[in-house]
Formats: C-alpha cells, structure tokens, sequence
C-alpha cells in the first residue's frame, strides 16, 4: 500500500499518462476505504449480542459466549454441558462480506452453510438460508437487557419445527 501523496508526487511529475494513473489510483484506494469502512458499523450493529449467556436446554445447560465485534467480523462460541461435560459445541463467525452481513455456523467445528442476514431492527437480528436443511432462519434476539433469545426454525422431515433458546446473562 502507497499513501496516495507519494503516488501523486512520485507519479506525476513523470507526464499527464502518469497523472491520470495517479488520479486512477487514488480513486481505487478511495472506494476500497470506503466499502470497507461502511463494513464496520454493519458488524457493529449487532454490538448488543456481546457477552456471556446461559439456559436450559435439550436436558442440559446451554452456554453462548458472543465477543464484542472488531475489525468486520463477530466471533462466537457455544456449547451444551451435560452431566459435567461438552456434549455438542459450535464456533460462529459474523462477518460483513460484500454481499452483506452474513453468519457462518461451525458445528463440532466443521463449516456449515453460511446464512444471509435478511432483516434487522434494534436488539433483533434474522439470518437466513432456505436452500439449507434445518434451521433454514435464526432469529436472535435482545428481549430484555439480561435475556437473549435465539429461535431457530424452518422444515424438518415435512413438518415445521421451531426451538427456542431463552438465554440469560451471565457474569463473566
């Protein structure tokens, strides 16, 4: 990466050639800063997801833990204890992509489809992807200042199905 300024400089003292691909330069450099800045406040607002939560769930306790977003992307981690021990766990990536904001599940710790965030509001946020088996939505969301709730849903074996995750916060 050059600064712009020695590219003009170094560039344009060189013939009018030169200075249009200064120009050209410097032009290139500007959209990619901005597409990319424009990334950050996309990942930033899901800011609220942050934190450490917990619930009862599938016979035992379900733990989230969402790191705070840097630099485009939001990386979580989840697991299910049973009886003392892992008994499922997920990585997840939250990220803004050209095509959007997106999350990618890690389940086991193996890639799984990647989903489209479809629609968003303050504390609410639903990622989709209905070219996938079940959940083809995951909706989270903020219901109260302490409580998260993350609903997965869509087909399954011909029928509708929905889980609720009602998630309280934990003190890390």
């Amino acid at each position: 990466y050059a600064p712009a300024t020695l590219v003009v400089v170094g560039l344009g003292a060189t013939g009018d050639l030169s200075r249009y691909a200064a120009c050209a330069y410097i032009i290139a450099r500007a959209i990619f800063s901005i597409s990319y800045w424009l990334k950050i406040p996309m990942i930033r607002s899901l800011a609220w997801l942050a934190g450490k939560w917990s619930g009862p769930m599938w016979g035992g306790e379900f733990v989230a833990t969402y790191n705070a977003p840097t630099g485009g992307t939001l990386l979580s981690f989840s697991e299910l204890r049973k009886g003392g021990k892992a008994a499922f766990y997920e990585f997840e990536v939250f990220e803004a992509r050209e095509e959007g904001l997106v999350f990618t599940p890690y389940p086991g710790g193996k890639k799984k489809e990647t989903f489209k965030l479809t629609s968003s509001e303050a504390q609410r946020a639903v990622f989709e992807n209905p070219e996938k088996d079940f959940p083809t939505r995951i909706e989270y969301h903020r219901a109260e200042k302490d409580r998260l709730v993350i609903t997965p849903s869509g087909p399954h074996h011909g029928s509708d199905k929905t889980e609720t995750f009602d998630l309280k916060r934990v003190a890390e």
